[in-house]
């Protein structure tokens, strides 16, 4: 019971961090990133600027491909300016999991997230801010717990290698890794349990490579949902993200175990390694597609047509 206990909680120290991370954030943007995303997004590549910096800031693709949704449907935006911002969404999402990767000293989080909470409390000029550096904190501390915890269990970690041994098919894998992000909401979150099992030795680098393609293609859900209710140049944009990162799984798919090795060269530690992985999809991802936006455009208005 005490084991279920502290898993649960460090799952929800690690949603309620980037949760609190990605309010604080906004709340100190307040009404200026529309703004921003209305003024500089004329060309795609200004675009590709606009999002990655969003999606950073906010700590969530997901929040700012929404955003965007809710723009086009308005028409604030047209459905080509908003390619440019989906592309750098997938980018700026990366900034989470980097951070996650950094070996900090963990001592320090729980007495500064206790800090950052008074001060989120009692100082209103600061509040939000607090608010922000609270997350930060509270991701870390949800990570050491869950990690500490699992561990701990021979049991769980026995039936984590035999899932692990049969995932020889990468759909397994992918798969995995969509409904984990489905389950929390957050393909951040999603790699930082991948993290977790990874430092374990639960799981190797090319299974951890499926994994991550699925919390790519799992973080564009919400978008498809949305959109499915929108006007018609919003579907588009929510098909236009949930596109991007399949066609990135299919390109990245055949050449899982070149990636890997190359990964292992550049990176020791395995946490370093999945860091790299996710912000390399995303990267070659957006960029291979950004020269050709003008024909993505079509391709998707040909998917999804104005019906008559």
């Amino acid at each position: 019971m005490h084991t279920v206990t502290s898993i649960i909680s460090g799952i929800a120290l690690l949603l309620s961090g980037i949760y609190f991370m990605r309010c604080g954030l906004q709340n100190i943007l307040g009404s200026k990133l529309r703004q921003i995303l209305v003024n500089l997004t004329m060309t795609p590549w200004r675009g590709l600027i606009v999002g990655t910096a969003a999606s950073a800031l906010m700590q969530s693709s997901t929040a700012v491909s929404l955003i965007t949704i809710g723009l086009v449907s308005a028409d604030y935006l047209s459905f080509y300016q908003s390619l440019g911002i989906i592309l750098g969404a997938n980018i700026g999402t990366c900034t989470t999991v980097q951070m996650m990767a950094l070996p900090l000293p963990d001592q320090y989080f729980t007495p500064l997230l206790l800090s950052s909470i008074l001060i989120a409390i009692f100082v209103k000029k600061l509040r939000y801010i607090a608010m922000s550096l609270s997350g930060f904190f509270g991701i870390f501390i949800g990570i050491d717990l869950i990690s500490n915890t699992l561990s701990q269990i021979s049991e769980l970690n026995l039936a984590l290698q035999y899932i692990a041994a049969g995932n020889s098919n990468p759909l397994y894998g992918i798969a995995g890794g969509i409904l984990i992000t489905v389950i929390l909401q957050s393909s951040s979150a999603a790699t930082a349990l991948l993290m977790v099992l990874a430092t374990g030795g639960v799981i190797d680098l090319t299974t951890a490579l499926y994994v991550v393609y699925g919390n790519n293609i799992g973080s564009c859900i919400s978008s498809l949902i949305i959109g499915a209710a929108t006007p018609l140049a919003a579907k588009r944009v929510a098909a236009s993200h949930i596109i991007l990162n399949i066609a990135g799984v299919l390109l990245f798919l055949p050449i899982t175990s070149t990636v890997a090795f190359i990964i292992e060269k550049l990176v020791s530690d395995f946490p370093g390694q999945i860091a790299l992985a996710h912000t390399g999809f995303n990267l070659l991802s957006s960029l291979i597609v950004l020269p050709f936006t003008k024909q993505y455009a079509k391709f998707i208005v040909f998917l999804v047509p104005e019906k008559n």
